[in-house]
């Protein structure tokens, strides 16, 4: 397929999303206080016009890539006790990951230059959240020069450059692997946190414009980003929020809460920021989907948990899954609460307000597994 320009309409869109980044994700997880001290702690104090942006990652070469089919990944890795049933080689799954650069040397990261970064990206993104979805197909999953953790918390606007810089990577991996890779299949977008804005952004430059792409489209899994009902989707072409848990064509999201958690930071930056539509996002609807039973504004016990994953910082295999862990409720207002939230270690990367936000995927991984497999076979079904 031939590599698309990105059209007026949607820079307008990216710009909105890249400024929804920067005030939304430092009103969700920080007081002003703690925002005022991660900025002089984390914030680039270069100019990023002098920062030189090294050479675009040439996604033809496998190493641009931190999975693909025919590589080892650990995309490709199984919780332990689970064994892989026939993967879908007629499916695939295209995964941007979340931010994982956390220094303030860079405004983007380099794809290879940070050590801790790259332990990151492996570790936790691939191991933990691609391997997800290694069940409903092929994981693609490609590196890109993402925006460095202090970017979200620069009040100069040099941030949103960082952004915008990131996505033209995800832009040009994703058509490469349009025109190169897919072959006509039907495909899976998946990402987290930093990654599933840029899948937010994919759905209205690439997808909705084109309705062969739509039609080929399993679901967008945006986890960890906020989407508005009436602000963001109903700005896309025939692409709307999955209502149960085989519908296809259609977009899944949520955020993570403890039982008594408190989303008050993340509904007013929600309500205060426009949606791809351009409006502000005030009396809106932030989509909440359940992952334990795949529906909109849904409740389900822990007996529908099919397993969670711990996250576990070290190399190594991936733990067993813990059925039942807890079950999950979405509230009026559009946040995911826990109702038995885990303790000890599920904790140690909690943030303001009790939010879950790092253990989205682990916290219903095997519900997420199936589901994705679910939905690729559903797809398959009805387009033989």
């Amino acid at each position: 397929m031939a590599k698309h320009k990105t059209a007026p309409a949607a820079k307008f869109l990216l710009a909105i999303a890249a400024v929804i980044v920067l005030i939304l994700i430092a009103g969700v997880l920080f007081t002003s206080n703690q925002g005022t001290m991660l900025r002089w702690a984390f914030v680039p104090t270069h100019e990023i016009a002098s920062e030189d942006q090294g050479t675009a990652p040439d996604y033809a070469d496998e190493s641009a890539w931190a999975a693909r089919p025919g590589a080892e990944s650990q995309a490709t890795m199984l919780p332990e006790g689970v064994v892989q049933t026939m993967m879908l080689p007629e499916v695939d799954v295209f995964y941007i990951h979340p931010t994982t650069y956390m220094s303030k040397d860079r405004w983007n990261a380099e794809l290879e230059g940070d050590e801790a970064a790259v332990r990151r990206r492996g570790n936790f993104t691939m191991r933990y959240q691609a391997s997800a979805f290694n069940l409903a197909g092929q994981v693609y999953a490609p590196k890109y020069r993402q925006a460095a953790f202090g970017a979200f918390f620069d009040e100069s606007g040099q941030g949103v450059q960082a952004i915008v810089r990131a996505h033209a990577d995800v832009l040009a991996a994703f058509d490469y692997y349009l025109a190169n890779d897919n072959a006509g299949r039907p495909f899976i977008l998946a990402g987290h946190s930093q990654g599933a804005l840029h899948t937010l952004l994919l759905l209205a430059e690439r997808i909705s414009p084109i309705p062969e792409l739509r039609d080929r489209m399993v679901a967008a899994y945006i986890i960890g980003w906020p989407v508005s009902i009436e602000g963001d989707l109903a700005a896309l072409d025939d692409i709307g929020a999955c209502e149960s848990a085989k519908e296809t064509g259609c977009v899944i999201s949520y955020q993570s809460f403890s039982k008594d958690g408190d989303p008050s930071s993340l509904l007013e930056m929600f309500a205060k920021t426009p949606g791809l539509n351009g409006k502000a996002r005030a009396g809106t609807t932030m989509l909440c989907t359940n992952p334990l039973n795949w529906h909109v504004g849904g409740k389900a016990s822990r007996e529908a948990n099919l397993g969670a994953i711990e996250l576990l910082p070290d190399p190594g295999p991936i733990s067993a899954p813990i059925q039942g862990l807890t079950g999950a409720r979405c509230g009026q207002r559009g946040a995911l609460y826990l109702t038995e939230p885990p303790q000890g270690s599920w904790r140690e990367f909690l943030m303001t307000g009790e939010n879950y936000h790092g253990y989205d995927i682990n916290l219903f991984y095997m519900n997420i597994r199936a589901n994705a497999a679910a939905r690729a076979k559903a797809w398959l079904e009805a387009n033989r």
